[in-house]
């Protein structure tokens, strides 16, 4: 009987360690989803994505200044 017994405890052990396991797996695959990487492979994708966005950004924000630089110019001028 005592076999038994440890052999239930060591299934419920097992249950437990994978339980925990798959909760940390779908912690990280949440935080991966966050930032956006969701695989190894799109990692580099979605950097690539980032980097053009932030280039376009930088590029709106100086042409809007140039654009009110030269507005002023007309108006004021």
């Amino acid at each position: 009987m005592s076999s038994r017994i440890k052999k239930k405890e060591e299934e419920k052990l097992k249950e437990q360690e994978q339980k925990v396991l798959t909760k940390e797996t779908k912690k990280t695959e949440r935080k991966l989803n966050k930032v956006g990487k969701t695989t190894k492979k799109r990692s580099n994708e979605m950097d690539r994505y980032r980097l053009i966005e932030k280039r376009l950004t930088l590029a709106i924000i100086i042409v809007a200044l140039l654009l009110l630089i030269v507005l002023s110019f007309v108006f004021f001028i």
